[in-house]
């Protein structure tokens, strides 16, 4: 029976070509689109699960609130994660990691030659007892139990060792602190569906030999691994019980609250809510939000072959009332027709399988996304795509299944059943896939609308042509003053300056006492971060109180600093000039003192509001900033050739300050990107329905036009006649798809402190954009079917 129906869907599609090369290109792209997103979707949920105890690691992090001010950091002290363990028996084991690498890199020299490596972390012994880090060579339960040792990844250790054993040899390591690390072993490198990627791994008794700088200090991840059976709210207690026991003694003191978060390894990627994230995080509303659109590309392909189906249904209702004088039952025709749609769908999906193997390096190379086509084999994946194939050629074909079967014997062969199908339902299917394809397109254009003013928005400070250097050790930096005075020699270089952050980037954040507009002092939270004295001037940022620091105070170096407009607001000081502020602690040595207001400028992304920021005077810093006004590549030569010469055995290496501050936004971008990418397919699909329908429309009609044509109707008429249906379709689309799309999008744009609300342009764009394309789609055989000699088809009558 089986092979029977097969045999008859073959020759039933081969004898209808344009028919089914219109249902497998539409399938094909429905399902190769939704697969691509099943692999996206794979990947942002498949984050740490390659550790075995992941379901019983937590991460510690930190929720700190101020009188004024609240925040979530994903960080935690220092002693928090070893005592924790030490003190409750439902603690297995406990380990530390804390990122050694800085901006620049952390230096590894090797036979008199530089290596530079990024995201190299001191860690605990412990680490491994917790993580499963697959060892190549060198033994996980010793590896970092010595001082200066060190284990790296596989990368590292072709770059570094070439072809020999890592193992037993020693590397110099640069930067604030000379060290000769032996490396004990090797692991595989990190994958990169992980929160946080570790490139190297330096005992954390080599970095902090006897430094405990006690409960006060963050800036180190912590994990702990908990027994089996041990929950979320039971941990929970028994942090609250370590912050009521060492951590609020002293905060509350001073009105700052400390709660320490714990959070499930597995949710750290798509739920985290916590500033200083290893590796940016993702969002689980994106997850849902791409699962829609599948289901939407499944949904509008499944639309097209239903329609094409049973617009059809002329043609085929004299098979099936042949058959059913034969002696075809109803099950019969069902099964040989849900056949038929199955067999396109398993076209499709080898179809889509093929194109997915050829695009995806490509996307990954465009968009930066890391999707893997061997996760096409996973078993979730794999019922994924049964799931789709039952979707697309069960469902899908099941209204026309049942429709053509219906068809009764006698009327059929009379001609006056399997006219038209349902029309009423066809109509509502394309105004589906219309408010579907609106929807999608509003989408598009919002997030391109938003991206484009974050790239535009005035920032405060001029990002343009602004190049930003870090220095990778101590010495370096001491040699910055040699280089900037050859820097400025350059008339295409109107600014240098350097810094302990740069916009874009984190900061530091101390609690220092300072004077209140009442004038008693009173201990916050602030953040802050090093300025040299041309800083401000070097990035446009203006001083709009004050002065700024100048080598013309003496004492500026030890007892200045300058505030943003966001202090002046966050202290409510009427005139903030003049105010103190005790950096030391000591009562004994005089407080700094307020010396000038800059203009607010956005230190973090637009997603965050302007942070209240003072800045301290420092001469040596870890970063420059140097504005160039000529030709960008020339001055980019000359700065390299000073590098040169000032930094003999170190590669000159930049980054554009626009470009960096960009990155906050990559995650959106390649969001942004796929959205588009998805949407153009949504169009693509609904296109083809639409051809498919046009030619049927025009077909059924063809008597009626070339009556009008007879009559005397022109062919403009008679082609806005057949185009007419659509465009009212479209217009009834366009009402839930453009307040759907509003308030979706709005939800996703409140994620910004700054954004744009989508105007009237937006979705009159979409309206347009969609009538045209419809036009232009279905025109042909409006005009086709306009154009045609009305005595052919009425010689008949």
């Amino acid at each position: 029976m089986l092979k029977n129906y097969v045999k008859v869907a073959f020759r039933s599609l081969l004898k209808q070509p344009a028919y089914t090369a219109l249902n497998i290109i539409g399938l094909t792209v429905g399902i190769a689109s939704s697969l691509i997103i099943l692999l996206y979707i794979f990947h942002e949920t498949s984050f740490d699960k390659q550790h075995s105890k992941a379901d019983r690691i937590y991460r510690l992090s930190t929720q700190i609130t101020e009188p004024d001010n609240s925040f979530k950091w994903a960080s935690m002290t220092w002693r928090a994660a070893m005592t924790i363990k030490n003190e409750n028996p439902e603690v297995v084991q406990a380990t530390r990691l804390s990122e050694v690498s800085g901006q620049g890199g952390m230096r590894f020299t090797l036979d008199q030659v530089d290596y530079f490596q990024n995201n190299v972390y001191a860690a605990d012994s412990t680490i491994f007892e917790i993580f499963d880090y697959d060892f190549i060579s060198g033994n996980p339960e010793t590896a970092l139990e010595a001082p200066n040792s060190i284990v790296i990844n596989e990368s590292m250790a072709k770059k570094i060792f070439k072809n020999e054993n890592p193992v037993g040899q020693t590397l110099q390591s640069g930067g604030n602190r000379e060290m000769s690390l032996q490396v004990t072993g090797v692991y595989k490198d990190v994958p990169k569906s992980s929160h946080l990627i570790a490139e190297a791994l330096v005992s954390w008794k080599t970095i902090f030999q006897g430094d405990d700088p006690g409960w006060g200090s963050w800036g180190t991840y912590s994990y702990v691994l908990v027994n089996e059976g041990v929950g979320k709210e039971e941990l929970q207690v028994k942090l609250d019980s370590t912050v009521t026991k060492y951590i609020a003694p002293i905060f509350e003191p001073i009105n700052i609250q400390v709660q320490m978060i714990p959070v499930l390894l597995q949710d750290i990627h798509l739920n985290s809510e916590f500033e200083g994230e290893p590796v940016p995080a993702g969002d689980i509303k994106y997850v849902r939000i791409f699962t829609a659109i599948a289901i939407f590309l499944i949904i509008i392909a499944s639309i097209n072959y239903m329609n094409l189906a049973t617009a059809r249904s002329a043609k085929r209702a004299m098979e099936v009332g042949l058959r059913k004088v034969m002696g075809a039952q109803r099950g019969g025709l069902i099964g040989q027709f849900l056949t038929e749609s199955i067999l396109i769908t398993l076209i499709s999906l080898a179809l889509s399988i093929l194109i997915i193997v050829s695009v995806v390096p490509s996307i990954n190379n465009l968009v930066g996304t890391s999707l893997d086509v061997q996760a096409l084999l996973n078993t979730n994946v794999i019922l994924s795509i049964i799931g789709v194939v039952i979707i697309t050629g069960f469902i899908g074909g099941s209204y026309p299944a049942f429709f053509l079967s219906s068809f009764q014997p006698a009327a059929v062969l009379k001609g006056s059943a399997g006219k038209s199908g349902s029309k009423i339902l066809r109509k509502g299917l394309v105004t589906l896939q219309f408010a579907i394809s609106m929807f999608m397109l509003i989408g598009t254009f919002v997030i391109y609308a938003q991206m484009q003013f974050v790239r535009n928005k005035d920032l405060g400070f001029d990002k343009d042509q602004v190049i930003q250097i870090d220095f990778r050790s101590r010495a370096d930096v001491e040699k910055w003053n040699v280089l900037k005075n050859e820097l400025l020699q350059n008339p295409n270089i109107t600014g240098v300056g350097s810094s302990s952050s740069t916009p874009g980037n984190g900061h530091g954040k101390n609690v220092y006492s300072i004077e209140t507009e009442e004038g008693p002092m009173d201990q916050r939270g602030l953040d802050n971060y090093r300025v040299d004295y041309d800083f401000f001037k070097t990035l446009g940022v203006e001083v709009v109180a004050g002065r700024s620091f100048s080598l013309e105070y003496p004492s500026d170096s030890s007892q200045a600093v300058m505030v943003n407009e966001a202090m002046v607001r966050r202290m409510d000081w009427s005139d903030p000039i003049g105010k103190k502020v005790n950096l030391t602690g000591n009562d004994s040595l005089p407080s700094a003192r307020v010396v000038g207001v800059v203009k607010d400028f956005h230190q973090k992304s637009l997603y965050e509001p302007i942070s209240a920021l003072m800045f301290l005077p420092s001469r040596l810093n870890p970063s420059a900033v140097v504005k160039i006004s000529g030709d960008v590549n020339s001055t980019i030569d000359f700065i390299e050739e000073a590098w040169d010469r000032t930094y003999a055995t170190t590669a000159f290496e930049y980054t554009f300050l626009d470009q960096q501050f960009m990155e906050n936004y990559e995650e959106d971008q390649i969001r942004g990107q796929l959205f588009l990418g998805f949407s153009g397919m949504t169009i693509l699909i609904a296109c083809l329905g639409l051809l498919g329908l046009a030619s049927y429309t025009a077909e059924q009609r063809s008597k009626e036009i070339s009556i009008r044509k007879v009559l005397g109707a022109n062919t403009g008429g008679l082609v806005g006649l057949l185009i007419r249906d659509f465009i009212i379709l479209i217009l009834i689309a366009a009402i839930p798809a453009c307040i759907l799309g509003y308030y979706s999008m709005m939800d996703w744009l409140e994620t910004f402190q700054f954004h744009i609300t989508p105007g009237v342009l937006i979705f009159s764009i979409v309206l347009l954009g969609t009538v045209l394309v419809t036009v232009l789609t279905t025109g042909y055989h409006a005009r086709k079917a306009a154009t045609a000699n009305p005595a052919q088809k009425l010689r008949s009558e």
